[in-house]
C-alpha cells in the first residue's frame, strides 16, 4: 500500500493588513515544475507578459474566496472575476501567493516568540570536566 497524498490549499490571509483584513484566499498549491516557472517568472524582469502570465496563473489556481463587491455581491474566483478587479487588490493578493509559494508563512510569531533573544542555554554556567571521571558502580 502506498502514500496516497491529500493535497491541501494553501490559505491567505491579510490580518497584518488594515486594507485588506478579513480577506481569505483558498488557492491550489503547486507542483515543483510548476513552481520553478513561476519563480522563474517572478525573477526575470517584470515587464507586461511576465506579469499577465503571473496573474493567469493565480487565476487558475483560485479556488475561493470572500471577496465582495460594493454592494455585497460575492465575487466569483473565476479569471474573468480576477481581471476585473482592483490592479493595486490583486497584485496584493497575487503578491501575497507568490511569497506563500516561496514557504513565507501569514501567521505573525506567537507573542510568547523570544524574538531573537539569546537562548538561556548560553547563559547557564558551565564548569570544567574533572580530569579524573568519578568511578561508576557498572563494570567495564
Amino acid at each position: 500500500m502506498g502514500y496516497r497524498k491529500q493535497p491541501k490549499p494553501l490559505i491567505l490571509t491579510f490580518e497584518n493588513d488594515e486594507e485588506l483584513a478579513g480577506l481569505e484566499v483558498h488557492v491550489r498549491r503547486k507542483s515543483l515544475g510548476e513552481y520553478l516557472e513561476i519563480v522563474g517568472l517572478a525573477e526575470s524582469d517584470i515587464d507586461g507578459p511576465v506579469l499577465v502570465r503571473q496573474l493567469e496563473e493565480f487565476a487558475r489556481s483560485l479556488i475561493s474566496w470572500n471577496l465582495e463587491e460594493e454592494d455585497g455581491t460575492p465575487v466569483p474566483p473565476s479569471r474573468d472575476a480576477v481581471f476585473a478587479q482592483d490592479k493595486d487588490l490583486m497584485l496584493k493578493i497575487a503578491t501575497r501567493w507568490l511569497e506563500r509559494l516561496e514557504g513565507v508563512v501569514d501567521a505573525p510569531l506567537p507573542e510568547s516568540s523570544p524574538a531573537g533573544e539569546p537562548s538561556p542555554e548560553a547563559s547557564i554556567p558551565m564548569e570544567p570536566l574533572s580530569d579524573h571521571p568519578a568511578p561508576t558502580a557498572v563494570p567495564a
